[in-house]
């Protein structure tokens, strides 16, 4: 193992200190999160005029239900913009059941760099108009009940999040999507702000701590991609087979970072929901799970990483926009847009096929 530590190792150490190494944690149910989840959203929906419940809503076997995506755009649903203080209080109240408080703040801070963008474009003397904080649209697929089923999506630029519930239970998060451009944002004060820099740093810190033997595994490539490979209308085949290093190949320290860096995207959600995904990775193939790197290893340089295991992949990219615009992705094999749960119930309640 490399040794003795250096300024990179110090830096991995206290990044994680304090931090238990992948511990057995008993999930928490997610029931009361769901029925949190209902209630913000009945609550949401009773705040609007007609004409925006219209918009608002649509049926569980609705196409809109699965689609998704994170460039600028209009999209289904009701757009913040359209929303008196009320309305979007309670929109946001939606947000605030779906995420944990870390999750709440990075979605925010992601739309809030839609003026960001808009300060750039018109420096530059280009059409920023399109970047708009208004233009992120909340849509409720089915009637929201404690005990019922129904979907949720907040969706905008960079910004895709969902939960799809079948009979009160959690069946699905995914495709969960944030991205940020740009990724290091200066301020007025000298200071720099980087929404998904855990995401970034924890990765680099599971790096430093491999061996030689375990680097020449986990690189796969030394080149990043210029894009997450799961996106839009991509299928798991897409990525191809789990490369990389395997979890049986790695000690507890490096474990313990891995599953560190897990859980920053896993607790984008709120706590019960969070709890019960991380549950089902541990009980699903952790031997088999794996992490692979592609890119550059220096700050600045285009990167790439993913976690790749039996039912889901995770993906980061940072390579546009002289790599300081990143893009992640959490795919689930099994149940994206709530799988086979949702699928069943709409044969056996909606007829559909």
């Amino acid at each position: 193992m490399n040794a003795p530590l250096s300024a990179g190792m110090t830096a991995v150490f206290a990044l994680v200190a304090g931090i238990a190494l992948w511990p057995e944690r008993p999930a928490q149910g997610p029931g009361g999160d769901v029925a949190a989840v209902a209630h913000a959203a009945q609550t949401f929906l009773g705040t609007l005029t007609p004409e925006l419940q219209k918009a608002a809503g649509r049926s569980l076997d609705d196409a809109e239900r699965t689609q998704w995506n994170f460039v600028p755009g209009r999209y289904a649903g009701v757009e913040l913009g359209a929303l008196d203080a009320k309305q979007k209080e309670a929109a946001h109240s939606v947000l605030r059941a779906m995420l944990s408080v870390r999750g709440y703040g990075k979605t925010t801070a992601i739309v809030e760099l839609e003026n960001v963008l808009r300060d750039l474009a018109t420096k530059a003397s280009r059409d920023g108009s399109h970047r708009d904080p208004g233009r992120y649209s909340l849509l409720v697929c089915g009637e929201p009940a404690a005990d019922g089923t129904f979907a949720l999506r907040f969706q905008g630029h960079h910004v895709s999040l969902q939960l799809s519930v079948v009979s009160g239970q959690l069946a699905s998060h995914t495709p969960q999507f944030l991205g940020t451009n740009p990724h290091d944002v200066p301020s007025a004060d000298g200071a720099r702000k980087r929404v998904l820099g855990a995401e970034e740093d924890l990765a680099r810190a599971f790096l430093l701590l491999l061996d030689e033997a375990q680097l020449g595994k986990a690189v796969i490539a030394a080149e990043a991609p210029p894009d997450v490979l799961l996106g839009p209308g991509k299928e798991p085949a897409a990525l191809g087979e789990r490369r990389g290093l395997p979890w049986k190949h790695m000690n507890e320290a490096q474990r313990g970072v891995l599953w560190r860096l897990l859980e920053e995207y896993a607790h984008v959600l709120r706590q019960g929901f969070a709890d019960a995904e991380l549950a089902r990775i541990r009980e699903h193939g952790l031997d088999e799970l794996s992490f692979a790197w592609a890119g550059g290893r220096e700050r600045g340089q285009g990167h790439y990483y993913r976690i790749h295991g039996l039912h889901f992949a995770i993906e980061y990219d940072c390579t546009q926009d002289g790599a300081n615009h990143v893009h992640t992705v959490w795919r689930d094999f099994e149940r994206d847009f709530g799988g086979d749960p949702l699928r069943a119930h709409l044969e056996q309640q909606h007829g559909r096929k």
